[in-house]
């Protein structure tokens, strides 16, 4: 992270197979470059094992462990299971964070 944006180490595109985990936007192949933790977060999240580890090859696991630490998009379960993978404490991720203040239900 620099400046609170994340940093891809590689300017690679994605295959053009990636276009399932967009479908609901144009996919250019270079939601990586332009959006990296949204993309982590959707391949991370509805990604098959291949493209997870084509993934983990371009951006590393540190900026995985901080979007896992970071995202409010990411399912409670695909959080858990990053956090045993990347040995993550649960105290460091959002999702697993107790609300700041209660919401009145009135």
């Amino acid at each position: 992270m620099n400046n609170g944006k994340l940093i891809v180490k590689s300017q690679s595109l994605l295959p053009d197979h990636f276009s399932a985990y967009f479908w609901d936007t144009q996919f250019t192949g270079r939601e990586l470059l332009d959006w990296p933790e949204h993309t982590i977060e959707r391949v991370l999240e509805y990604g098959q094992w291949k493209d997870i580890r084509f993934l983990r090859g371009i951006v590393g696991d540190e900026a995985i462990r901080s979007v896992v630490k970071s995202s409010r998009r990411l399912s409670p379960k695909t959080v858990n299971l990053w956090t045993i993978l990347l040995n993550i404490s649960r105290r460091e991720v959002f999702c697993f964070q107790k609300p700041s203040h209660l919401i009145p239900t009135d």
